[in-house]
């Protein structure tokens, strides 16, 4: 096996994946003698002490037992996990690491794995959408039985890869929304998202309403605000063109960025919204921040409502009223479908969640008006 050193992926992990991969097929059977140290790790191009690593490893996961001055020998195939059959090892392709939203699912994934002794191995797009083809090519080669995948599309249909891993019917789901009823999905209820935004900002007696979307034409943000619009247009009222704004900055990195370029816009206006949604938090957060900047009052003159219910929301300077994506919900379902489809099961293909409003003073209820069905937080 050639390993490949600018993987993410630690050496002895594609040792001790390939060892492991060799036993399962019975290329290394039961009571084979494993190789010297110094000889595997000609083989593999490592160093000894990473071969040590790899299989101490192996050792500790019960394939291998390790004879003083005898040698190290396999003791047996890899047995089932939860009623998969070994080795189980999940792939988790990640946009970017250090993402406020992302972070959290697949923080609840690795929990979801640990607690059912299943392996999980993350790997960075980096925000590119070559870098994702490279790593799921990589988490291939390195055997991993299915994938958890935050895409990088812009287009919010299957990338290429994502495509042929779809025909080749192999065990994958999307956990960033992705357009197709065919398509392995779990996530948040968009559209009902919207529906609780308008909702609230209607009990509160708004009537001048405005958004923020990704694009205007994206699939995912209109799928966000479809419901919202409809919602204020059955209330008679109507969203005035003017209070529309994009993103100004691609891809997550720059949401905060496009947020805060919008509340300087909206800032500048002499009649301005009296409430705005926003395709998340992080857009939110920074569209709140450029208001208070500029010395108009949140929720005062403009009340907002975000999408994740990211750490931050709660921390802002004004705390951000947001529609919470059960980010613990997703990970560990993301994991449980994985292994659905490897026992040979069919789960759902869209397991859309419900959505839930947790109201903060971006946009509090008065006395005056009752609250709706939200949670507090």
């Amino acid at each position: 096996m050639r390993l490949d050193s600018s993987a993410p992926v630690p050496l002895y992990q594609q040792v001790a994946a390939d060892i492991r991969r060799r036993i399962a097929s019975g290329d290394m059977p039961v009571g084979m003698k494993i190789p010297p140290h110094k000889e595997l790790a000609v083989e593999y191009g490592v160093s000894v002490i990473t071969i040590n690593k790899a299989l101490s490893g192996l050792v500790s996961d019960g394939l291998l037992h390790s004879h003083v001055g005898r040698g190290t020998y396999v003791m047996v195939r890899p047995a089932s996990i939860s009623g998969v059959a070994a080795p189980t090892t999940i792939g988790f392709v990640l946009r970017d690491l250090s993402s406020p939203f992302f972070s959290l699912i697949a923080h609840a994934a690795q929990q979801r794995a640990d607690d059912l002794g299943v392996g999980l191995v993350f790997a960075s797009s980096s925000n590119r959408l070559d870098r994702e083809e490279e790593q799921i090519r990589r988490l291939r080669f390195l055997g991993v039985s299915g994938l958890i995948i935050v895409s990088m599309s812009r287009t919010f249909r299957l990338s290429e890869s994502i495509q042929a891993l779809h025909d080749e019917d192999f065990p994958y789901t999307m956990v960033s929304w992705t357009a197709g009823d065919d398509v392995r999905f779990v996530g948040l209820d968009l559209a009902e998202a919207g529906h609780l935004a308008a909702q609230h900002l209607l009990q509160l007696g708004h009537t001048k309403f405005g958004y923020l979307i990704d694009r205007i034409g994206s699939l995912n943000g209109e799928l966000r605000m479809s419901r919202y619009r409809s919602t204020i247009e059955e209330a008679g009222l109507k969203i005035n063109p003017a209070f529309v704004f994009e993103h100004s900055v691609a891809y997550e990195i720059g949401d905060y960025k496009s947020g805060y370029a919008a509340g300087q816009a909206i800032a500048r206006l002499r009649k301005r919204p009296e409430a705005m949604f926003c395709f998340n938090d992080l857009g939110a957060l920074g569209l709140e921040d450029a208001l208070l900047d500029a010395g108009v009052d949140v929720p005062g003159e403009v009340s907002i409502i975000g999408i994740d219910d990211i750490e931050l929301s709660s921390r802002a300077r004004v705390p951000l009223t947001t529609v919470r994506q059960p980010v613990d919900i997703i990970g560990a379902r993301s994991v449980d479908t994985i292994l659905a489809r490897l026992r040979g099961e069919r789960p759902p293909v869209r397991q859309i969640l419900p959505a839930r409003l947790i109201v903060r003073a971006s946009c509090g209820v008065p006395a005056s008006v009752p609250a709706p069905a939200a949670t507090p937080a």
